[in-house]
């Protein structure tokens, strides 16, 4: 179980933001950011709802309660009406959801027409599967 620090700080870098961009967006300072991250102090109130709503999470998400699988599996759930989420899809959102690089090349990789994208899967799959055999 990690701790809000671990998270915030996790969330933030996620998202390519330094301390100061958080900062600005919260209207706090950036070495307060510095302070909840290392754990010395923890957030007021109102600056702990902020950054669920910032980071689109829960208080229990951020303080440690929930694990980011089950946090996905919530965020699943909710979009899509269904717990019924493969363990490897909830594995693959989170990669996604930690590699900003890859998640935008899979979105542009959908909004190609069917025949291209059928072309670079096919590489894809291909190139990961001899990957994994090297290993």
């Amino acid at each position: 179980m990690t701790n809000l620090g671990e998270t915030l700080k996790r969330l933030r870098k996620e998202r390519r933001w330094t301390q100061e961009e958080l900062a600005e967006q919260l209207n706090v300072s950036r070495s307060q950011i510095s302070k909840w991250e290392n754990g010395s102090l923890l957030p007021d109130v109102q600056s702990l709802e902020k950054l669920c709503q910032l980071f689109d999470v829960s208080a229990d998400f951020l303080l440690g309660g929930e694990t980011r699988q089950r946090e996905l599996l919530r965020e699943v759930t909710d979009m899509y009406g269904t717990a019924d989420v493969h363990e490897t899809v909830l594995a693959a959102l989170d990669y996604l959801l930690h590699n900003h690089e890859m998640s935008e090349a899979v979105y542009a990789l959908a909004k190609l027409p069917d025949k291209k994208r059928k072309h670079v899967e096919t590489m894809i799959v291909t190139i990961v599967k001899e990957c994994s055999e090297l290993m």
